[in-house]
């Protein structure tokens, strides 16, 4: 992979069901008023968060496989499209004390693409619905400070994303938008889809060679578990974990 020692983590609703959260938002919230829909998302979801029935293992697993196995000089950063703060409590966990931050994770936060279940606040991304228009997502600090990074990285690991909601696509346009300019376009933008449905996979990899031209993308298929499980062995190869 590409010489910039970060590596950006970017989970989807596949992560969040590899952790048995696999709460939708019901049918019958769709007539309603939007600001309603949000305010019964956050309830609901924040109620499913504490259901004895979500195991975040496969997070707890990953982190701790990170902690032990990622190689000098190398680092982490965490990116979501879920509204759920599953990784952020592992993280919690794993690093208590205030959080204070390891060499392998210098900044704890996870960034929220499409907003959270916490309260809304002018600094963190809006809640966006799979139902909002590209145009719904508004500037916020969150978003801004999450792709300021991402554009200056060149290797990606996409868990449970499909490119496929308006919503998520604006991130893969704006990265589009810049490729010119900055790492993220290059040539060496490396990328690693986990997703065990083959067709899935085979097509965020096709949204993302599209967004990026020339980037590299390499598919496993495999769930998210089962991958940590196999030993990561993508990221060994790519002498971001030791063996």
């Amino acid at each position: 992979m590409g010489q910039d020692p970060q590596l950006v983590w970017l989970f989807g609703r596949g992560a969040s069901v590899a952790c048995g959260l696999h709460w939708t938002v019901p049918e019958e919230h769709l007539p309603l008023e939007r600001t309603e829909r949000v305010r019964l998302i956050r309830e609901q979801l924040l109620a499913e968060l504490d259901d004895p029935k979500v195991n975040t293992s496969p997070y707890r697993r990953l982190l701790a496989e990170l902690a032990e196995r990622t190689c000098p000089g190398e680092h982490h950063l965490f990116l979501t499209t879920n509204w759920d703060t599953s990784l952020e409590r592992e993280i919690n966990s794993l690093l208590p004390e205030g959080g204070y931050t390891r060499a392998w994770l210098p900044n704890t936060f996870v960034f929220h693409l499409n907003g959270t279940v916490e309260a809304e606040n002018e600094r963190r991304s809006p809640m966006l619905l799979e139902t909002d228009a590209p145009a719904a997502r508004t500037q916020s600090l969150e978003f801004d400070m999450a792709v300021s990074e991402v554009v200056w990285c060149q290797r990606f690991v996409v868990v449970g994303i499909s490119f496929a909601c308006p919503t998520d696509q604006t991130f893969l346009k704006f990265l589009h938008s810049v490729r010119d300019e900055v790492p993220v376009g290059s040539s060496q933008s490396q990328w690693v889809v986990v997703n065990q449905d083959q067709p899935a996979a085979h097509a965020v990899g096709q949204r993302i060679k599209a967004a990026i031209p020339g980037s590299e993308v390499r598919c496993v298929v495999a769930s998210f578990e089962n991958w940590i499980h196999s030993g990561l062995v993508e990221l060994v190869d790519a002498g971001v974990l030791r063996r």
